[in-house]
Formats: structure tokens, C-alpha cells, sequence
């Protein structure tokens, strides 16, 4: 489409300077014919301006979209999004079974063991290439992470893709301090109930899911009350390829 507009443009502008030729007075066509290596250099110097005017009104637009300070606005937030909103989704829905359970007095119930056991494997164990030694030596373990952890980082990432200036730093970013400020009441949830404080345990969690409004607000995810998290969440991310580049 931007080559057909260049093409048109040019056509536009070639047709107008022929006209234009037309409808001089007989000195000016004579006045040119005397110099016309500086006239068809005039021709094409102001041609090449009209094609590069319309070039340069498109390349922010394209600057934009492929790097840059803002760049985060139409790549980095699309893919952060394919990568990890249903992570985060997930992380909420379970979280919100927590908050069940707590509600009831019920600190030890299994929705909140399960949010903190460490139950996602994110390994397998497989064996070492070009490994010299015994076949326990030269195989990597199988390595678990639990739903806490995960939506912590995937929650992170998230927010870091919302910044609007390359060099900022992540802790900087508003989306990642919001974040924060979630994981620092689940800590203060997770201190409440191994000391069995029931109430505590109450306060702290009422103060996470205000915390984690903010942030579910400033990454385009829906409230803690939408239908999106009464059920698990779909954790497939489909590849995005034009091809042989796939993301």
C-alpha cells in the first residue's frame, strides 16, 4: 500500500509539472531550453521531495511499530500479552480460591497449599551432552516452581512491558511497582498464617486483592470479579510466524 502511494504521488506530481510546462509564457519554455539540465534536475529534486515528505509522514508510524522509546506500545505489550495473560489469569483464579478458604478460618485448606507447593514442573530431567562421568552425573533434575511463583514472575514481565521509555529501569515502571506492592502483602498473607493468625491473615488479604486491582486495571486484565476467573485459564501460547520468523 505505501509503495502504491509513493508510485501515485509521483505520477501526481510529474502530470502537474507537465501541465504546468504547458501553460507557461513562450520566454520561460525559451528560458529553459537554455539551461534544461538545471530544469530537469529542478524536476527531479522536487519529485524526489514529494516522494520523500510522503516516506518520512509514514516513518514515525513504522519507527514506532518496530523499536524506540515507545515501542512497547505496538510490540512489546502485544507479545507480553500473548505470553502471559493467561499466567496471570491463572495465578488469579487460584489466588481467588485462597481468599475462599481464608474467609472460612481455614489457613491449612488444600486451594492454599496448593498455591504456594511447589507443584508446576518447569523441567525434566535429561541427559547432558558430550557428559564424561556416571549416568546419575551427566542427567540435569527435574526442577518445580508453584503457582505463586509463577504468577509473580509472569506478573512482572507483564507490567515491565507497559514501559514507555527503554532506558527506565523495571523498578521504575508503574505496572511493576504495583506488582510489588501485591507480592508484599502475599508475604505478609504468608507470615499471618504460619503464625495461625486468623485475622491478620483476613486484613492482609483484603489489602492484596485491592493491590492487585491497580495492577489487573494498568495491564488491560479484567477485575478480580469478572467472569474470566471462575474457571482455570487457557496457558497455550500459539506462535505468531511470517515465514521462517516465528515468535
Amino acid at each position: 500500500m505505501l509503495l502504491r502511494s509513493v508510485a501515485f504521488v509521483l505520477v501526481t506530481t510529474v502530470t502537474a509539472f507537465g501541465s504546468l510546462e504547458l501553460a507557461m509564457p513562450l520566454r520561460a519554455a525559451a528560458s529553459r531550453s537554455v539551461e534544461p539540465t538545471a530544469s530537469a534536475g529542478g524536476r527531479r529534486a522536487v519529485v524526489g521531495g514529494a516522494a520523500a515528505l510522503l516516506v518520512l509522514g509514514a516513518a514515525p508510524e513504522l519507527a514506532t511499530a518496530s523499536g524506540g522509546a515507545t515501542a512497547g506500545k505496538y510490540t512489546t505489550i502485544p507479545i507480553a500479552k500473548r505470553r502471559y495473560f493467561g499466567r496471570v489469569k491463572q495465578g488469579v483464579y487460584e489466588y481467588l480460591t485462597v481468599g475462599a478458604a481464608i474467609k472460612k478460618g481455614e489457613l491449612q485448606a488444600e486451594p492454599i497449599e496448593n498455591f504456594f507447593a511447589d507443584t508446576i514442573q518447569v523441567s525434566t530431567a535429561k541427559q547432558k551432552r558430550q557428559c564424561v562421568g556416571s549416568d546419575e552425573g551427566c542427567k540435569t533434575k527435574e526442577k518445580f516452581s508453584s503457582r505463586w511463583e509463577d504468577m509473580k514472575l509472569s506478573m512482572f514481565l507483564l507490567g515491565n512491558a507497559f514501559r514507555t521509555d527503554s532506558g527506565k529501569p523495571p523498578e521504575k515502571v508503574k505496572q511493576v511497582k504495583e506488582a510489588q506492592a501485591f507480592f508484599v502483602q502475599v508475604d505478609k498473607l504468608q507470615k499471618a498464617r504460619a503464625k495461625g493468625d486468623r485475622k491478620a491473615a483476613t486484613l492482609t488479604y483484603a489489602a492484596s486483592i485491592e493491590a492487585l486491582e491497580t495492577f489487573l486495571n494498568d495491564v488491560d486484565l479484567p477485575p478480580t470479579g469478572a467472569p474470566d476467573y471462575i474457571q482455570a485459564a487457557d496457558l497455550e501460547v500459539m506462535s505468531l510466524c511470517q515465514g521462517s520468523f516465528c515468535i
